[in-house]
């Protein structure tokens, strides 16, 4: 009998590109990633159930993906597997930091800017692990084969990112860089999304993004220059 390859994780990334020495903590210097182009990715049945908040846990598609989710968080399912987050206030200012969840002993990956042009990852299993100006987030759900996407959006004349604090929980940050442009609430700032491959999650989460914005274009929509030929 043949085996079946084991399903995608986080665990089996090995070998393929360095993390920069300029991320923060020593724990993650030297830390390798990998991607096997040739590996047979795993099907797994979803069930369809839409995003939801209950008893403090946020789930998406089945799939727990945050504990201790604040009343004040609002979930806007998008699709069977994927939703907008946001969250309210009782002021209005132009910079909040609402906090969405607890998320600890689940492994992930982070693209985060380091620097204004430039953005770099990290890894990590609890929300103190989470850098300010977190640009997208992968986290491995605890369910194996199973992957969630965390994407901070603009959302209107606000942008978004993420972060983590201390008492390991995720927070996203919306502000508009302008002290006369307020609000008390941001409906759509996080977009996120659930699947059993992470490379089809990227692409199918992009795609919705594309749509729902209307403000860019995802790479394989565009037209090469001439001096590419």
């Amino acid at each position: 009998m043949i085996a079946s390859p084991p399903p995608p994780s986080l665990r089996n990334l090995k070998n393929a590109c360095c993390f920069s020495p300029f991320i923060l903590g020593s724990s993650y210097h030297h830390r390798v990633i990998s991607v096997q182009s040739q590996r047979t990715w795993r099907p797994v049945m979803f069930l369809n159930q839409k995003p939801t908040v209950k008893d403090g846990v946020l789930s998406i598609n089945g799939r727990d993906a945050l504990a201790g989710v604040p009343d004040n968080v609002v979930v806007t399912p998008w699709t069977d597997s994927s939703a907008f987050l946001g969250a309210t206030s009782a002021h209005s200012t132009s910079r909040h930091v609402f906090k969405l969840g607890v998320i600890q002993d689940a492994r992930f990956l982070c693209l985060f800017r380091f620097k204004i042009f430039w953005m770099i990852p990290r890894v990590g299993n609890s929300g103190s692990d989470i850098p300010a100006e977190t640009q997208m987030l992968l986290l491995e759900a605890k369910e194996e084969t199973t992957y969630i996407v965390f994407l901070p959006v603009l959302n209107g004349e606000f942008r978004s990112s993420l972060q983590g604090n201390s008492a390991n929980e995720l927070e996203f940050c919306v502000e508009s860089g302008d002290p006369a442009i307020v609000a008390s609430e941001s409906l759509n700032a996080v977009f996120v999304n659930c699947g059993n491959n992470p490379f089809d999650l990227m692409t199918e989460s992009m795609k919705i993004l594309e749509k729902y914005t209307g403000t860019f274009t995802i790479r394989e929509q565009k037209q090469a220059s001439q001096f590419t030929n």
